[in-house]
């Protein structure tokens, strides 16, 4: 069934905090499917300290943001070019595409790195939690209201390596000192099963895994297999014990992966991209329909960015 495309704390800015308003205007005016999204913000030590500075150096064109955290094990910094279109005034987040492309200095480039990072992506404190869990009623009330399903986020994979370290950091660390990604792979797959399940025993329906930079635009299918599959079939298997379901969103470079897709049993592959990833929804279809379900088919950039009206109805 069409569907809109998101309507979660990244999605548009109409959308926020007007949630109604959105199941409004998607279901009746629309007539698409809606969903709605939830998740749990990971949370630092009680004992960390954060601090941020803007300077202006020689030699640069852009300003540059300074984050430096204080940690048990150390201080952890990143520096980011603050070019015209970066969207955080004074900040630099962990998990954000606008990092890779303006680094200075990645917020993990040893094993001492990650052991500093172990204090910022934990489970977060009590009150936090009853907050997250005070959001959730509200929106379930708003779900059962429009019988909508609530998506819970399940968190990253390999992902995480990108955005912390840089791609091409990333991809040569994978190779030269792999410590540093099982390290990072340790430590979000442990928040993120405590979160899955606190989700899942509150109500939430259907668990969404980001697994867009898992895939072999940047990784080997061995490398796949050995650091994504593992994780992500107990987070799939806690999941279905809880009567969930799972989807997995990748984008392109899924074709090489199809054999491990056929092992793993979530239930829905979400956004693979139809054109640039060189694999149509028949071949999906052929692939992996008899067990699993997509959401997709419309590539963004050539059906919608460059297509005619007619062509993105035919897609």
């Amino acid at each position: 069934m069409p569907t809109w495309w998101s309507e979660g704390p990244e999605g548009f800015e109409w959308a926020k905090g007007r949630r109604e308003e959105y199941l409004e205007k998607v279901i009746n005016e629309l007539g698409l499917d809606a969903f709605l999204s939830f998740s749990i913000p990971p949370g630092p030590h009680p004992e960390t300290i954060e601090r941020v500075w803007v300077e202006h150096s020689t030699g640069e064109r852009f300003p540059l943001i300074h984050k430096e955290i204080d940690t048990p094990k150390g201080k952890l910094k990143a520096v980011v070019r603050k070019t015209d279109d970066y969207p955080y005034e004074r900040d630099i987040l962990f998990l954000s595409d606008f990092n890779s492309p303006r680094y200075v200095k990645p917020w993990i480039e040893n094993i001492e790195d990650v052991e500093k990072f172990s204090y910022l992506y934990l489970l977060p404190d009590g009150k936090i939690l009853k907050k997250s869990k005070e959001e959730f009623l509200r929106l379930h009330k708003l779900a059962e209201k429009w019988q909508v399903p609530i998506i819970g986020f399940g968190g990253y994979s390999l992902s995480v390596a990108i955005n912390l370290m840089g791609a091409q950091n990333a991809v040569f660390s994978s190779m030269d000192n792999p410590e540093i990604i099982e390290g990072l792979l340790e430590i979000i797959h442990s928040t993120q099963r405590k979160m899955i399940e606190i989700m899942l025993g509150w109500g939430v329906e259907i668990i969404l895994r980001y697994g867009w930079y898992d895939t072999t635009d940047f990784w080997s299918p061995n490398q796949f297999k050995k650091w994504v599959m593992p994780q992500l079939k107990k987070d799939i298997d806690l999941t279905h014990s809880k009567g969930g379901l799972f989807i997995y969103e990748a984008c392109t470079g899924i074709k090489p992966l199809l054999s491990f897709f056929k092992q793993l049993e979530f239930d829905c592959l979400m956004d693979f991209e139809a054109v640039l990833g060189r694999l149509g929804i028949e071949e999906l279809k052929k692939e992996l329909g008899d067990k699993k379900s997509f959401w997709g088919g419309l590539s963004a950039p050539m059906h919608i960015g460059r297509g005619t009206p007619q062509e993105t109805r035919e897609a």
